[in-house]
């Protein structure tokens, strides 16, 4: 009877221990992902989005004035050719912004004396995220279709908070990320709710909200880094 006790107890103090390395194992993880993170991505972010914006709004407005909620009738006719041309320049942004994330949270784990890795949380990370915003970019094929184009900002913005939302709890375990998804997703509401003011809710959403967002980020997080 003794024995068996005896095994009982050697065995909860080993599941103790194992529970209790893996929680430090969970910390280190998030703590590095928080150091690998930098602000100036974000804000990095934010500049492209509102180059990106601006393009669109030339090309689809011939001015800017659009992006501080002038009401401008549209120059370009939604045909192939204009969808095909603000297509490139979404997905130009997108890309630079991936790419800017990406080198300065990797400059930023080598200035750490990191390993900057593709371990399989990463992988499922962007596997989580990429594929919340395929659906979204689907969903958008659907008013461009029925020549609905002004819904589109709502849309990309709505699917974009979305996909930060889920993402955030896998992670960084920082609420300011999940925050930040909400603060996308009502926006992109408010954008679909008043298409007419898309492209200039568009831009507060993935420019100015990110300028803000990278710069709070590296005042919290980077400034000793």
């Amino acid at each position: 009877m003794r024995k068996v006790l005896f095994k009982h107890k050697t065995d909860m103090k080993e599941q103790e221990i194992k529970d209790t390395l893996s929680d430090i194992r969970n910390m280190m993880e998030r703590s590095q992902k928080v150091v690998f993170l930098d602000g100036t991505a974000g804000i990095l972010a934010g500049i492209w989005a509102i180059i990106g914006a601006v393009a669109v709004s030339l090309v689809i407005y011939g001015t800017m004035s659009p992006l501080w909620m002038a009401d401008v009738q549209p120059i370009a006719e939604a045909s192939s050719r204009t969808f095909i041309i603000v297509s490139v320049i979404c997905v130009a942004v997108f890309c630079a912004a991936f790419l800017s994330v990406w080198n300065m949270s990797r400059r930023r784990a080598i200035k750490q004396g990191m390993e900057f890795t593709l371990d399989a949380a990463a992988r499922n990370l962007l596997k989580t995220f990429f594929s919340v915003m395929v659906v979204g970019g689907l969903v958008c094929l659907t008013p461009i279709a029925n020549g609905l184009w002004a819904l589109i900002p709502g849309f990309m913005l709505l699917f974009y908070g979305l996909a930060l939302v889920v993402i955030s709890p896998i992670a960084f375990k920082i609420p300011i990320t999940s925050l930040l998804g909400y603060i996308m997703i009502a926006i992109g509401i408010a954008a679909l709710c008043l298409p007419t003011y898309g492209l200039c809710l568009w831009t507060i959403g993935f420019g100015i909200i990110h300028l803000l967002w990278g710069i709070w980020f590296s005042l919290r997080y980077n400034r000793k880094g």
